[in-house]
């Protein structure tokens, strides 16, 4: 099997935005490079990955050169993400002025809290969103099919207005000398939008449901059909309730990934089949590469942006995701679902128990364990009283 699949770009225009959305791993680099070189006045970055490779050296060259002719740069990376990055691969773009600084939560109470939200943003008119980090395995595709298959959203419009503004209270809150946790919360709440057909919504550490949450819950108990292709799928007990109360009064289908940097994840994965199964859910694995997408379609909403659907990104990092309630767009979205199903392979009851023994069925209950319980409750608890 071909490991470099094409899939068209999906464009809409929804109100006063345009939108694309583009699979292709060179076309998403592209999206990048476009944007910096495009920018006049100010270019913004935030990945939680920004990795040396031919992806970053080409950027930072593009980045260097938009400075040369006046543009302000502010890039911001993940202290647990690229924590293994030296410094010098960001040195030249310090030199020539850029804006520079890591999201480093101090050791102990905060560490297990990740900023996992990937975008840049150019002159406050387009924005870039989605799962890709700055990493070359997101950009260039290999015959062992190791690299991440993946989804970038360039928008174009007042949203991306809305999302620099957020970019810049967050850069704020990351140069204070004291960062609390409480105002980061205040940020992500403050930049969430409540109504409108295009709507940024944030995860974080929240006492309560955070805004993405709530409203993905309030989805998926308010729809007929749900269609997900998701990297990572390890819904806690409650939401994987309501997804087998969908799959039975409608339609519920998952593609989610065969093979991971994680082995842990697949099988926490795969722990969920049969409850799925047993309520009439369709799941396929897709077996081209590594799934890296995080993609939802309800009724009439398509979501999109850095979250998974796990605890970790639901309850715990601080994510983006992009809501655009459209039914034409929805149906579009669900042409490209159907796409992936052929470089995928469904998951029936009776393979699925052909694939199961006393030790797998065991495996994936740590694993689930492990990832919905131990991991969450460990950082969730070391972060309750963070202040």
């Amino acid at each position: 099997m071909r490991t470099d699949q094409p899939f068209a770009a999906v464009e809409a225009v929804i109100e006063a935005d345009r939108l694309r959305y583009v699979f292709d791993p060179q076309d998403r680099l592209q999206l990048l490079i476009d944007a910096i070189d495009g920018s006049r006045s100010s270019v913004r970055i935030y990945y939680y990955i920004f990795a040396d490779g031919k992806a970053a050296r080409r950027l930072i060259e593009r980045l260097i050169a938009a400075m040369e002719r006046g543009v302000k740069i502010t890039l911001l990376v993940d202290g647990f993400g690229t924590d293994d990055q030296p410094q010098s691969l960001f040195q030249p773009l310090i030199d020539h002025g850029a804006v520079f600084a890591r999201f480093s939560p101090r050791y102990g109470r905060r560490y297990l809290i990740r900023n996992h939200q990937k975008m840049l943003i150019a002159d406050r008119t387009t924005a870039i969103v989605g799962g890709c980090n700055i990493e070359d395995s997101y950009f260039y595709p290999n015959e062992a099919g190791d690299w991440w298959h993946d989804l970038s959203i360039r928008v174009e419009g007042p949203a991306a207005i809305r999302l620099a503004e957020y970019f810049d209270d967050f850069a704020a809150w990351m140069s204070a000398e004291n960062p609390l946790l409480r105002a980061l919360i205040a940020i992500l709440r403050r930049h969430s939008d409540s109504t409108g057909k295009i709507r940024w919504l944030f995860s974080g550490p929240f006492p309560r449901l955070s805004p993405l949450t709530r409203m993905l819950r309030h989805d998926v108990l308010s729809s007929s059909r749900i269609d997900m292709m998701q990297a990572y799928f390890t819904p806690n007990w409650g939401f994987l309730r309501k997804l087998g109360r969908l799959a039975r009064r409608g339609h519920f289908r998952l593609i989610t990934a065969s093979r991971s940097d994680n082995e842990t994840t697949i099988a926490a994965a795969r722990y969920c089949y049969p409850r799925l199964l047993k309520r009439g859910g369709f799941i396929y694995e897709y077996l081209a590469t590594r799934l890296h997408v995080k993609l939802t379609i309800t009724d009439t909403a398509v979501y999109a942006g850095s979250a998974n659907f796990d605890m970790r990104s639901l309850y715990l990092n601080t994510e983006l995701m992009l809501r655009i309630d459209d039914g034409a767009l929805a149906d579009r979205m669900r042409e490209v679902i159907e796409q992936h199903l052929v470089h995928s392979e469904q998951i029936t009851s009776k393979l699925f128990k052909s694939r199961t023994n006393l030790i797998t069925r065991f495996k994936r209950l740590m694993a689930f364990l492990i990832i919905t319980a131990l991991d969450y409750r460990l950082a969730s608890g070391l972060n309750r009283n963070a202040e």
